[in-house]
């Protein structure tokens, strides 16, 4: 075989590409996240135009454990995907893999990122619904609205009824399910008295919540809940805040165990704002503002005094950018 003179094989072409710019656009590593949620874009260049032909993003935790991943997507016009559910005060890495048209793979490497960010006081599982025909957006959420018992008219107002003029308080006889271990919150104002708080009761269960305003100017917490022994009592420690101040009662049971604990909040302010937005927001948010999670809408703020509720059964006739209709 030695000096045997071997004629040309057939001639193949090809063609090279250099390797595309792909990365996370605006988010460097280690960045913090003022949010739950975050949208990811990538930037996506190749010199000799190539595209990309599909691409799927990832969620990983610290440890670089997969988390969860998204479905393969094709739309090139815009590779952004966003990320939710993310817990506050967590480290995580965000990552993309893509395929060009003439098959390279690409990826962008482990982005690190920290969640801090501020906790609404408020929360609810609100669904946005475009109606463009109309010029408006419906919400609807699977929180249930309570009728009250009786004819008597009260006044409803940032989410506290004013019950300090009527001795009779108010009553329902319908609505509540309390079958097996729960958590119970009440929420009020001008506490600092003696009174009762809460009766509830049906064929099987009843618990008592009363308030006692001591000689010193403090105030203790009563649970009474009746067994088949006696009394089953709890006493809160003795707690003094003006009247003006949040106080929030939080009853739990688990196992016919109970708890009782009460919590003072004396930053509590009347006035809060509301967010609507797919990304919970970041900067300007306070401790009592509420956070509607509206799906394709840019977040922007609402401020509480430029906002008019209006609570009726039929749509109202005339309404402002930003009205709710309750």
């Amino acid at each position: 075989m030695d000096d045997l003179e071997i004629g040309l094989s057939d001639k193949r072409y090809f063609q090279t590409f250099k390797t595309p710019l792909f990365y996370f656009y605006g988010l460097e590593n280690g960045q913090t996240i003022p949010s739950a949620s975050y949208e990811a874009q990538i930037y996506y260049f190749q010199e000799d135009y190539e595209d990309i032909q599909s691409f799927r993003f990832s969620l990983y935790d610290g440890t670089k454990t997969l988390l969860k991943e998204s479905d393969t997507l094709y739309n090139s016009d815009k590779i952004s995907y966003t990320y939710k559910g993310l817990d506050n005060h967590t480290v995580y890495y965000l990552k993309c893999h893509g395929i060009t048209v003439n098959g390279m793979e690409i990826d962008t490497g482990y982005i690190e990122i920290y969640t801090d960010y501020k906790m609404p006081s408020t929360y609810g599982i609100i669904y946005a619904e475009n109606d463009p025909l109309h010029g408006y957006i419906k919400y609807h959420t699977n929180i249930r609205i309570i009728q009250y018992n009786g004819s008597k008219t009260f006044r409803f107002e940032n989410g506290m009824i004013d019950l300090r003029n009527d001795e009779e308080g108010i009553y329902y006889e319908e609505g509540f399910v309390i079958e097996d271990d729960f958590t119970l919150k009440l929420r009020g104002m001008y506490l600092n008295q003696t009174a009762t708080i809460l009766k509830l009761r049906n064929t099987q269960y009843s618990l008592l919540v009363e308030s006692f305003l001591k000689e010193d100017g403090t105030t203790r917490f009563k649970l009474t809940v009746p067994n088949r022994l006696g009394n089953y009592i709890l006493y809160s420690d003795a707690l003094a805040f003006q009247a003006s101040d949040m106080v929030c009662i939080w009853i739990r049971r688990v196992r016919d165990i109970y708890q009782l604990e009460i919590l003072i909040d004396p930053d509590f302010t009347e006035e809060n704002n509301l967010w609507y937005g797919q990304q919970m927001p970041g900067t300007g948010l306070e401790v009592y503002d509420s956070w509607i999670d509206a799906p394709n809408l840019f977040t922007y703020a609402v401020e509480r005094d430029g906002m008019n509720i209006h609570c009726s059964d039929s749509e109202p006739d005339e309404t402002k950018t930003d009205d709710l209709w309750i």
